[in-house]
């Protein structure tokens, strides 16, 4: 999609992180649908929640108005000079609420968030992002799946075979939730499967743990990489390598693994066009809010689920190759939002003097 103004000044965005990939990826998926409307120099601003000061409170701070420098001192431990401006804000997270109003406030920019924005007015915001209806309520928010700031057409799509078995599949592991419990059993199951399918078929598997991974799964597939003739094809171990892009694992696998406690795993997959199978363990649930999500992702065909008990080779091909991708790109979908609800985006904000002029 060609953006509306490439030729003019850029922003200057705020995003800001809360250090988690999950959230932090949200918010950067907003940065770059509007990046296809106008250049955009983002100034990135890492915070951390002091637990004295709850989220409520914080959040009755905003709501009354208080001023923006009382809640970065009291939430954040910041002043306001801790950015020195900004066009727009954004974030992810709940523990980036209270700084995306302040900051928004400062500089009297229009402010984005992706998420529920708990306790927070949405009238706090220019546009909440949601990827649940049932959040969705008010004319400020917009029903979206979760973004993710990688374009799709970036990525070469390796072909799905329906007569040859994938060459390459990747593989996505989460961890335990309050809900989500993956048992020794469900462990064996997923690592045994690797090994049947590649016996089976050839097929290989590009893997990355992720921080909440059982320790024993993790160092099971440092194992299974390690042995000859390998199922394993490349395993990204955050434990040594940390937190990073998916990207190479993306471009190299036409269909996707990926365990069903990430919401942001399993979205991202699904916004990237792989044919994806959300895999579950023995104990495992969702709310309510989730499980529409989720139905959503399902009833258009974007998305399978699979209990990791059921894992066999034919049985997995047969899900990927019933799989529709998404056709659109996501990006060029959250652009036409801002693009329609945002009209002051795609004109200049600052004059010669560098002072910003409202929209």
């Amino acid at each position: 999609m060609q953006s509306d103004g490439r030729s003019a000044e850029p922003l200057k965005g705020l995003l800001i992180s809360d250090g988690r990939p999950g959230n932090y990826h949200l918010a950067e998926g907003l940065v770059a649908a509007i990046e296809r409307l106008r250049p955009v120099e983002v100034t990135r601003l890492e915070i951390s929640q002091r637990r004295w000061t709850p989220t409520r409170f914080l959040a009755f701070l905003s709501n009354r108005g208080v001023r923006p420098e009382v809640v970065l001192r009291l939430g954040y431990g910041l002043t306001p000079d801790a950015v020195s401006g900004a066009d727009f804000v954004a974030s992810g997270g709940g523990d980036t609420l209270g700084a995306n109003v302040a900051f928004s406030r400062l500089f009297d920019a229009p402010n984005y968030f992706y998420g529920s924005g708990k306790h927070y007015d949405v009238n706090n915001f220019d546009l909440v992002f949601t990827s649940h209806a049932k959040v969705a309520t008010h004319s400020r928010h917009v029903r979206t799946m979760k973004p993710s700031p990688i374009d799709p057409d970036s990525m070469i799509q390796p072909a799905l075979s329906q007569s040859q078995p994938p060459a390459l599949i990747g593989v996505l592991i989460g961890g335990n939730t309050s809900s989500i419990t993956f048992s020794e059993s469900d462990l064996a199951r997923l690592v045994g499967f690797m090994r049947d399918m590649h016996a089976t078929t050839g097929t290989t598997f590009y893997v990355s743990n992720s921080r909440r991974t059982p320790q024993k799964l993790s160092d099971a597939l440092v194992r299974l990489a390690e042995e000859s003739d390998s199922a394993i094809h490349q395993y990204i171990d955050v434990r040594s390598s940390g937190n990073g892009t998916l990207r190479a694992l993306y471009a190299a696998s036409s269909a996707i693994l990926c365990t069903a406690d990430s919401s942001s795993m399993v979205s991202e997959s699904v916004w990237l066009r792989r044919p994806t199978i959300a895999i579950t363990p023995s104990v495992f649930s969702l709310d309510a809010s989730e499980l529409e999500y989720r139905g959503f992702l399902e009833s258009n065909g974007w998305l399978h689920t699979m209990r990791i008990a059921d894992l066999a080779p034919n049985a997995v091909l047969a899900k990927l190759r019933s799989i529709r991708p998404l056709v659109e790109n996501g990006l060029d979908l959250l652009a036409d939002v801002f693009r329609q609800r945002q009209p002051g985006l795609l004109t200049p904000t600052r004059v010669a003097d560098g002072s910003r002029v409202k929209a």
